[in-house]
């Protein structure tokens, strides 16, 4: 889109949630407006402001903005990451793009493997911005913006610091009832629903009859009552098991009235899909083939927008490890005052780690003095291996240089409440780099837009003064409190199982049975993702 003034020109991906408030400020401005789109309240408030115009932004957006006056080029992407934005860079210029295939495909930059890359997807099934597979590619990342002049980059900044909401809240130790609590938490996930509900078309939910996604149905029904549509996968093989996630799912759209449609994958679906989800795939992943069925089955019902309860977990300290690593801190720092027990700790835990057959146990003594160190483990998919893929394939780096690259100041604080801690490094390491990203490929190859109202700037920032207080709640008890009346019970009372699919088995199948599978910049990966795809 090109500004009124003819300067600015605007290409942009996402959605800007209070764009309504902002046609409003620009029209008292006095900026006669042409549409009523999003688009052109970026593209006017950039002419007005500059810069500055992104802290008024509350949304998901990755855009490039072109100066034909000064022969420059702005660029930025949200705080949270939730849209992917790549600059290609050599010594002849740059080339800024949503996709890194697209960049490939100009045949202008070298396809050298990133060697933090190979190390960062080894260790994690992901790729951690702002590197890419490749060494002439790197992401802008999340919450900064760029300029660029010349061919080159000649300003970078981060704009949000999005860890502080995190630094914040621990600082926060401000006691409130429980009902108070309660209240308080209900205003901020029905304003953050309201908001991402914004749309000309119908919205869809991916419901998993989990915890998250079946709260977001219920948000949704209980401020939107027209048709909703919601959508549940079901692998062939879970049926009628416990991984089977459409006998919650028919539960809790059938009390809430919701449009419930149920997508089967069976084997075959996956063998003849795999080209197209690689093709999708734009970088090495381990995730994200969930979604891509998901929104597969959307794009089929036409469905444009649909809600994703990510981020749930994150926000509301869902995952085991919210517990686990804070009392093995505590654990630890008791037994190593007493003689010889370490040892004998570190005995056990060895031989735990045969029974579970889960290596990681190893380390968790040698690991056990930090918060970081511990949740690193955790996260690691390099140290469930039977083989040490580092020894195997010679890597150049380091643990301690992965930390320096990548662990850097953003994620070394001290933290009062570890739960806090260990959020903050979900979220902007985690959901950042592999479920945000994953959502977006997956979805996006199917033309559906994924919205993640649990993902969201100013919910954050709403339950800011809130999450130390909520954080004492275990197991998302929080919420049962808020939902137990309004869902199945199964919801809240089914043990938390994740997101299951029998991808692992599907993949050794089909790359026994095609040996001869031509290769491409993915497909030579493939055989890492299989050896990694065990879940945490």
């Amino acid at each position: 889109m090109r500004s009124i003034c003819s300067r600015y020109i605007l290409i942009f991906n996402g959605a800007i949630y209070n764009y309504k408030s902002l046609r409003n400020y620009l029209i008292e401005k006095g900026v006669e407006l042409k549409t009523s789109s999003d688009t052109e309240v970026i593209l006017e408030l950039y002419a007005l402001e500059g810069s500055d115009m992104l802290k008024k932004l509350k949304g998901m957006f990755a855009f490039v903005i072109w100066d034909i006056k000064k022969k420059e080029a702005f660029a930025a992407r949200d705080p949270y990451g939730i849209k992917p934005l790549y600059v290609g860079l050599n010594s002849k210029g740059l080339i800024l793009s949503s996709q890194v295939k697209t960049l490939l495909s100009t045949k202008k930059f070298k396809t050298d493997k990133d060697s933090y890359s190979d190390f960062s997807f080894n260790n994690f099934g992901y790729i951690v911005e702002p590197h890419t597979w490749f060494t002439d590619i790197k992401s802008i990342k999340s919450g900064h913006y760029v300029f660029v002049k010349n061919s080159k980059i000649v300003e970078e900044k981060k704009y949000y610091e999005t860890e502080k909401l995190w630094i914040n809240a621990d600082k926060n130790i401000k006691k409130i009832d429980t009902n108070e609590l309660l209240n308080k938490i209900k205003i901020s996930l029905v304003n953050t629903v309201k908001k991402h509900l914004v749309s000309d078309v119908p919205i869809g939910i991916f419901l998993s009859g989990g915890v998250d996604s079946s709260i977001l149905a219920a948000l949704v029904s209980s401020v939107n009552r027209k048709d909703i549509k919601t959508i549940t996968v079901l692998f062939d093989e879970f049926e009628n098991t416990e991984n089977d996630e459409t006998i919650i799912s028919k539960k809790v759209s059938e009390k809430l009235g919701l449009d419930h449609h149920i997508y089967k994958v069976t084997k075959d679906d996956f063998y003849n899909d795999l080209p197209e989800i690689l093709k999708a795939m734009d970088q090495p992943t381990t995730d994200g083939i969930n979604t891509w069925y998901a929104s597969k089955a959307a794009a089929e019902l036409n469905l444009k927008v649909v809600f994703s309860g990510l981020g749930g977990d994150e926000i509301f300290f869902g995952y085991d490890h919210y517990k686990k690593i804070p009392f093995l801190i505590k654990f630890f720092s008791l037994i190593k005052k007493i003689p010889f027990l370490n040892i004998i700790v570190k005995v056990i835990l060895n031989f735990f780690s045969l029974i579970k057959k889960d290596p990681r146990w190893k380390y968790v003594t040698r690991y056990s003095d930090s918060v970081l160190k511990l949740w690193f483990l955790k996260r690691s998919i390099f140290y469930k291996q039977k083989k040490n893929l580092n020894k195997e394939k010679n890597y150049k780096l380091s643990i301690t240089d992965f930390y320096k690259e990548f662990l850097n100041e953003d994620f070394q604080y001290n933290f009062k409440t570890l739960k806090l801690y260990l959020s903050m490094l979900d979220s902007l390491f985690y959901m950042r780099n592999q479920l945000l990203r994953d959502g977006d490929w997956s979805s996006m190859y199917h033309g559906v837009e994924l919205r993640t109202p649990f993902v969201d700037i100013e919910l954050t920032e709403s339950l800011n003064n809130l999450m130390n207080n909520y954080s004492n709640y275990e197991n998302k008890e929080v919420l049962k409190l808020l939902f137990e009346s309004i869902l199945p019970k199964e919801v809240f009372s089914k043990k938390k199982v994740g997101f299951q699919t029998p991808i692992k088995k599907w993949y050794q199948s089909y790359f026994k049975e095609n040996k001869n599978i031509s290769s491409n910049y993915i497909h030579s990966y493939m055989d890492d993702i299989r050896n990694s795809f065990n879940k945490l």
